[in-house]
């Protein structure tokens, strides 16, 4: 994998949104936006086109809607190339943290065949254990865990809905990409630097975990199973079986490093694609916290537009800078140790995901 930095500026698309435009008017632009990029133009027929995105949790409002989705999906299959929309069940409990409860979900929120023209598919399988190691050369990983299918796309489209982050400070391309698309085993490794531990009071002993354990670490005691961490390997599988919400995790590692996991998994999603992935940030609606979030949140700034590159790191780094200039919102998300969300930006241009250096070209 590349280790050095980009020696030319990385261009960076942008179009304005200022007046409450419309949901197909949102979708115009950000078609214009992708046509731009050469990678578009590189969609051959046949190809697998990925189109990733956040379909929004129960109740979120500010998600990226269908009608986006219609128009770029209608403009790859005037290429004779098969669009499809993807995504990935979360790490935590909740509502999507499967494949069946998290497209229940996208079709509640409008996201049906009828309405987009494409099918979604889950990445990693029903429960987030689908999963392609990609070795990386890297200060934290040396191979990372994406979803299943990611090594087969042709092309991926990764749209995002910029928002604030309680870890990362920003949630825009870089965590699209690189939380989104990896397997629940990525995901774990990106948030937790403990292993996993079993609630007494919540656990029934019903041994769905112990059943899937792939290193025989879970064991029944006196009054709940108990994982061995000498044995554990951290793969998440006991998480994401458990249906009484008895294992936890400690999710308390510095924002730094999970910038860094997050930065180095952008890397394993696009390996062997990096001229073929389109990006765009939209600055619509732009809330505190991520649309992780099951509710609708009111926006903390003006919306100013959206963004697109095929460069994760430049178009990560435009969208801080146009925040900054145009609502002085500097996306240190309010806590004790306010987070620097640049740093995930300067790891990935450490390790060869972009660069921070951009040309911000902008469309009538």
């Amino acid at each position: 994998m590349p280790n050095s930095k980009a020696k030319t500026k990385a261009a960076v698309y942008f179009k304005s949104i200022r007046k409450k435009e419309g949901a197909k008017d949102i979708a115009g632009v950000n078609l214009d936006l992708i046509m731009k990029l050469d990678a578009f133009s590189a969609i051959k027929e046949k190809d697998f086109v990925a189109i990733k995105m956040h379909f929004g949790d129960k109740d979120n409002i500010g998600h990226i809607k269908p009608e986006t989705v219609k128009a770029l999906a209608d403009a790859i299959k005037a290429r004779k190339a098969r669009p499809f929309l993807v995504e990935t069940s979360t790490l935590y409990v909740g509502e999507r943290s499967n494949a069946y409860d998290h497209l229940k979900i996208a079709y509640e929120h409008g996201f049906t065949f009828e309405k987009t023209g494409v099918p979604i598919i889950m990445a990693d399988g029903l429960l987030g254990h689908s999963q392609t190691a990609v070795k990386i050369n890297a200060r934290h990983n040396k191979e990372i865990f994406v979803a299943g299918d990611v090594s087969h796309y042709d092309s991926i489209i990764c749209l995002s809905h910029v928002t604030g982050h309680i870890i990362t400070g920003i949630g825009a391309a870089i965590k699209n990409i690189g939380m989104g698309l990896a397997s629940r085993g990525g995901k774990l490794s990106q948030h937790s630097g403990v292993l996993p531990s079993i609630n007494a009071k919540k656990c029934t002993k019903c041994g769905r975990c112990r059943a899937f354990c792939p290193a025989g670490a879970i064991s029944p005691g006196d009054a709940a199973f108990s994982i061995d961490h000498a044995k554990c390997i951290g793969c998440g599988e006991c998480l994401a079986v458990c249906k009484f919400e008895a294992v936890k995790y400690s999710w308390k590692q510095s924002s730094k490093i999970v910038q860094e996991k997050m930065a180095e998994h952008a890397l394993g999603v696009i390996f062997g694609k990096k001229d073929r992935i389109m990006l765009t940030n939209h600055i619509i609606h732009v809330t505190k916290e991520c649309d992780c979030m099951a509710k609708g949140e009111a926006c903390v700034m003006e919306d100013i537009g959206i963004l697109a590159s095929g460069d994760p790191v430049a178009l990560d780094k435009a969208t801080i800078d146009m925040v900054k200039k145009m609502n002085g919102y500097a996306f240190d998300y309010e806590s004790e140790n306010p987070l620097n969300p640049l740093h995930q930006l300067e790891h990935g241009e450490k390790i060869g995901l972009g660069t921070m250096d951009y040309e911000l070209i902008e469309l009538n």
